[in-house]
């Protein structure tokens, strides 16, 4: 008992403040010191920043080699090794041209918050002459280079090739973190009824091109982000740190541009769309800092020659960096942006369609943070964004055809309805005002333990999401799908729907250790999350191991959660109007319509947060010629959100009408109900479920200078599996229902889709730095595309009249009770890309005198479109779209 003891006081007394060591030195540009320019740690997350003179003090754990990363706005970034006992230490940045040495203008793998991270800098943002963040995004790995598409919503994927609902529910569960600060579309509820349309059909589009307007079930539309005052993207594609909460399928952090930088103008032009952009930051008097002001306006036409359909976006903001104290700095910023997404009505459409989404938004954030003088707490960071906007999605659709009755009531009860015109302008109109509260509190301290030193991360995290908009402005007078379905929609409002809360803690601890000397660097840490009145538990592990000569391994596991967004969580009623007599005469004055109105109220407590389950394993190879690495990943999401259809079957009584001459006929009650066996309502549910299995190679190369060209080169296998939770349903025809039949519902296994795919790039960039050129040429090469859908016709189980269930063991055709709800469709469907195919794009920037930047790309430089013709099918496939042109004119003064 005393030797435990014993041992038990050592190991706490082992436990103590580290020794602090100061890194301290000053930061110059060619000639200047760099004012506000930021000092870190990356393997600790340690960091300052430089005062006015330039001058920087960077507290650092422990005695050693240290790895040290300069940053500072319009600079190149600089990565160094010093000793943890340097002083006086003199570090010069070079300002970012093309007459640079070396210029990257790619995406590089860098180990900064996870062991898949990827960073793009602002050399390579410039590079990829972006009307928004999609333009950027199109380089990582097993993304294809695109012609510019800006006329429909522009989502993210990360590690999935699926589409529908998996997409989606991957899509919103990537983190989109600006500044410090989580954008969310947790507020979003631009659509119909769900119960009506579900899921998939609930959002308004325009009808003649099935284009989509609104973003309610994905993440956040990437078309509204510009990307000219970007400083750095950092894409996290496997498990993220615990700091980062309420997502599943990765994160994307955004650092904009702080600090003085020169004037800065460009113009952007390509086939119907343009892009003009001006931002300058001014240093302030009197040690008040920085002041960062953007202006971006695009307007994209998706025919010049018709200018039917247009999408507009203005964004604008102001960023105010100060450092009030010694080791106090804070980040105020204010944006405001306006999109309109457009549909003109042609005057040759008999229908006479219109349709547009519109939406503004103010969005306030601050960060702060205190750097400590002290051995045990090093640095205590705050932030907090506010967002509040209006959205609007409006479609009008003319309707020519006959009188129809109409149901208008908003309770249970049967009621005389009334009759409309059946020619009438059908509208669908949907006002929000999303509000959104996000904040999170981190503290940074480190402590030893015999002799190792461990940076603790501990944080709490709150966001609060709500909506005052006016919501489904319906108009029973005008309905743009009467008696769908049985089915009508009603006003709904968004006033009273109750808020989204969502509270979070985390603790990670960041060490290093030696075992059998090799140095094993790692990340550990668990977050816990309260999402929608459920606790989600997310251990999470980053760890990489330096084998020598350059050689790294790495692994990482962690699981992950996204809570339901308001438009799953608070779908409003759905009414179905069962119309029990329908008595026209030709004039409404003296006909009759009686309706039954059932209300159904969905109640989605129960729904809980989608999670994710992600490991990775990896190698890294480092050598002075070329870096490489090779990652596998497997990830099992569940619990995705999505609507399913299920039949409810009425009851409702029958009755007579009675005419009554000229006059409004009667009606009484022929004392019998009945059914009506093929009503439907769309539900929310935990109902999706994928698994993303996959290997990345990535090689990079230095710059031959014989040639002055630099390869990179990556390769990317995907294998995903789609499986809706739950069963499928159908009704019987109504022939065997008539017969009397027992089984009028066949329940059947929920379809399955097996998806792979195989694609590559390699990209060349040559840099002739005398010259300030630059010319890339990107070859994607996609050889296999392969999805198989395994569908059930053979029912499970088959529900009575009274939805009574009856489990079938062994499928007999000749059983009367359910022998016919066999369905005839083939069990299973293949698609499968018939031919490999690749596409040759190209860019060029030639800077002159260092200000003056004139770029050029072209998407399928060759205009090459492979064809391939199904006999089979009579199908003609053509790949690659036609070649698009697009050039770009930027100053710096």
């Amino acid at each position: 008992m005393k030797t435990k003891f014993t041992t038990l006081f050592f190991l706490i007394i082992s436990i103590h403040a580290v020794a602090q060591q100061r890194i301290s030195g000053r930061i110059f540009g060619p000639r200047d010191p760099i004012a506000f320019a930021t000092v870190s740690s990356p393997e600790t997350g340690l960091q300052s920043y430089a005062a006015e003179n330039g001058a920087f003090s960077l507290s650092v754990s422990g005695v050693g080699k240290v790895q040290i990363r300069v940053t500072a706005v319009g600079y190149r970034s600089l990565d160094t090794v010093v000793n943890s006992l340097s002083s006086d230490l003199l570090f010069r940045l070079q300002p970012l041209n093309l007459n640079l040495r070396e210029v990257e203008v790619n995406f590089v793998r860098q180990p900064a918050s996870s062991n898949s991270s990827l960073l793009f800098d602002r050399q390579a943002i410039e590079q990829a002459q972006a009307f928004s963040l999609t333009d950027i995004l199109n380089n990582l790995p097993g993304k294809k280079m695109v012609p510019l598409d800006l006329q429909g919503p522009q989502n993210l994927t990360l590690r999935g090739n699926l589409d529908g609902a998996a997409a989606s529910n991957n899509s919103m569960g990537i983190g989109i973190v600006v500044d410090g600060i989580v954008q969310t579309n947790n507020a979003n509820m631009q659509s119909r009824n769900l119960g009506t349309f579900g899921a998939s059909g609930s959002t308004l589009s325009d009808s003649r091109n099935s284009r989509r307007y609104d973003v309610t079930f994905g993440g956040i539309d990437l078309r509204d982000i510009p990307a000219d005052n970007i400083e750095s993207i950092e894409v996290i594609q496997g498990v993220a740190p615990v700091k980062y909460g309420d997502m599943t399928d990765g994160a994307v952090i955004i650092n904009r541009q702080a600090g003085e930088t020169p004037y800065q103008f460009a113009a952007r032009f390509n086939g119907g769309s343009t892009n003009t952009s001006l931002s300058k930051g001014f240093k302030l008097k009197n040690k008040a800092g920085a002041i960062n002001i953007n202006l971006n306006y695009l307007m994209s036409n998706d025919d010049p020659r018709d200018k039917m359909k247009a999408y507009s976006r203005l964004n604008g903001g102001a960023m105010w960096t100060s450092y009030f104290a010694k080791g106090l700095k804070n980040n105020l910023s204010v944006d405001l942006s306006e999109k309109f997404d457009n549909a003109k009505t042609d005057p040759d459409d008999e229908r006479l369609r219109r349709t547009y989404s519109k939406a503004r938004s103010i969005r306030i954030g601050n960060r702060t943070s205190y750097t400590f003088d002290h051995g045990y707490l090093k640095s205590l960071n705050f932030t907090i964004g506010i967002d509040r906007s209006y959205n609007e999605s409006y479609a009008d659709y003319y309707l020519n055809g006959s009188p129809r009755g109409m149901a208008g009531k908003d309770t249970t009860g049967t009621y005389e309805g009334f009759y409309i015109p059946g020619n009438y302008t059908a509208v669908d109109h949907i006002i929000g005002r999303p509000f959104n509260i996000n904040s999170g509190l981190d503290l940074l301290s480190a402590f030893q333990i015999g002799k190792t030193v461990h940076t603790l991360s501990t944080g709490l995290s709150f966001s609060r999401a709500s909506n005052g908009g006016t919501g489904v402005l319906a108009d029973p007078n005008r309905p743009r799908l009467p008696n769908s379905g049985n089915k009508n929609e009603r006003p709904y409002s968004f006033e009273f729907v109750p808020a989204l809360v969502n509270i979070g803690a985390y603790v990670e601890d960041r060490f290093k250790i030696s075992i059998f000397g090799k140095t094993l660097h790692t990340a550990a840490g668990l977050r816990l999350d309260f999402q929608n009145g459920f606790a989600s538990f997310q251990p999470r592990i980053n760890s990489n191991l330096e084998l020598g000569n350059g050689l790294k391994a790495n692994v990482a596991y962690g699981i992950s959660s996204k809570a339901p967004t308001m438009a799953y969580r608070y779908p409003g009623p759905t009414y179905i109007d069962l119309p029990l007599i329908d008595y026209y005469t030709g004039d409404v004055r003296n006909s009759l319509y009686l309706v039954h109105t059932t209300r159904f109220v969905p109640d989605n407590s129960d729904l809980k947060p989608a999670r994710s389950q992600q490991i990775e394993l990896g190698m890294s190879l480092t050598k002075p010629f070329f870096t490489t690495s090779l990652n596998a990943y497997h990830k099992v999401n569940s619990r995705g959100f999505n609507t399913q259809q299920n039949y409810y079957p009425l009851a409702v009584p029958v009755y007579t009408a009675v005419p009554n001459g000229a006059n409004k006929p009667g009606y009484v009650s022929a004392g019998r109900d009945t059914i009506w066996p093929g009503l439907t309502i769309s539900e929310v549910g935990n109902l999706v479920s994928s698994s993303s299995s996959g290997i990345e190679w990535l090689v990079n190369t230095k710059k031959i200078p014989a040639i002055q060209t630099s390869f990179s080169f990556n390769s990317v296998f995907g294998y995903s599996t789609y499986r809706q939770s739950g069963d499928r349903s159908a009704i019987a025809n109504e022939v065997f229902i008539r017969e009397g039949r027992k089984g009028w519902y066949g329940v059947y296994e929920a379809n399955k889709y097996d998806k792979w795919s195989v694609s590559s790039r390699l990209n060349s960039n040559t840099h002739i730095p005398k010259l300030g050129l630059v010319v890339s040429a990107i070859l994607d090469v996609t050889w296999k595309d392969e999805t198989k859908t395994l569908n059930s016709r053979l029912p499970i189980a088959y529900l009575d009249r009274y939805m009574v269930r009856y489990p079938i063991a062994n499928f007999d055709p000749a059983n009367s009770d359910y022998g016919h709800l066999a369905q005839s469709q083939a069990a299973d469907s293949f698609a499968s890309l018939p031919i490999p195919y690749a596409n040759l794009s190209m860019r060029l920037s030639k800077e002159f005198r260092k200000r003056i930047r004139f770029s050029i790309n072209a998407y399928n430089v060759l205009n090459v479109q492979p064809r391939y013709f199904d006999e089979a099918t009579s199908t003609l496939y053509v790949f690659n779209d036609p070649i698009s042109v697009g050039a770009e004119l930027s100053f710096k003064f």
